[in-house]
């Protein structure tokens, strides 16, 4: 089944090539690779709060123990920063070696990869980044998020966002929404796109995602 979301929010940012975004719980944060900056604002007013730099930024973004974790380089490898002061905390090699990783995402059980050549979202432990789970999917992972029991992951080329259920491994529904839609995050009420093709973070509720 698919249907059409509704736009609840539009915050433009100050961006030629948005990669990602992710929820800290005080900020939102992109990514943008054409000036390789990584920004924090309030997801309300979209006032600008923090800036740090990251060179190479390549795809989706994401917040793990209290660290930025984005998708880098040729390779697609993980970079860890520090939000405060942007400083390199760890480098990790792409888990899938010359496969692209697209999206990213930090949950309690460990960290979900999107990999667009193979179609599938790879759920990895956190520590040594071994394969606990892999979900294939039907379309090319952008984009990847998370709630309880539901992944959703964002079809850039499709306009689309996928809700997956995890227990069954089944696409419970897809979302057609407005523009390109790459990097996703969750802040506990909306599902945050980025917008590739308006240069917006553009905020969308689907089924399964309750408000908090």
């Amino acid at each position: 089944m698919t249907i059409l979301a509704g736009i609840v929010r539009d915050l433009p940012v100050q961006a030629l090539e948005l990669c990602g975004v992710t929820w800290s719980g005080e900020f939102l944060w992109y990514s943008e690779s054409f000036t390789g900056q990584i920004t924090a604002v309030d997801a309300v007013t979209g006032a600008r709060s923090r800036e740090i730099a990251c060179d190479d930024i390549r795809a989706d973004l994401t917040t793990m123990d209290g660290y930025l974790v984005q998708v880098v380089g040729e390779r697609r490898d993980l970079r860890m920063l520090s939000p405060e002061t942007g400083a390199v905390v760890a480098e990790f090699a792409n888990p899938r070696p010359g496969h692209t990783l697209t999206g990213l995402e930090a949950c309690r059980d460990g960290l979900w990869l999107g990999y667009a050549d193979l179609k599938v979202l790879d759920l990895r432990d956190s520590s040594d980044f071994h394969l606990i789970d892999c979900v294939a999917v039907r379309r090319p992972p952008a984009g990847v998020t998370v709630s309880d029991g539901y992944l959703v992951y964002s079809d850039h080329g499709g306009s689309m966002l996928t809700v997956v259920d995890t227990a069954t491994r089944r696409e419970q529904v897809s979302v057609r929404v407005w523009g390109k839609p790459s990097g996703l995050t969750w802040d506990g009420s909306l599902i945050w796109y980025c917008d590739q093709a308006t240069l917006q973070l553009r905020a969308v509720e689907l089924p399964g995602f309750q408000r908090s």
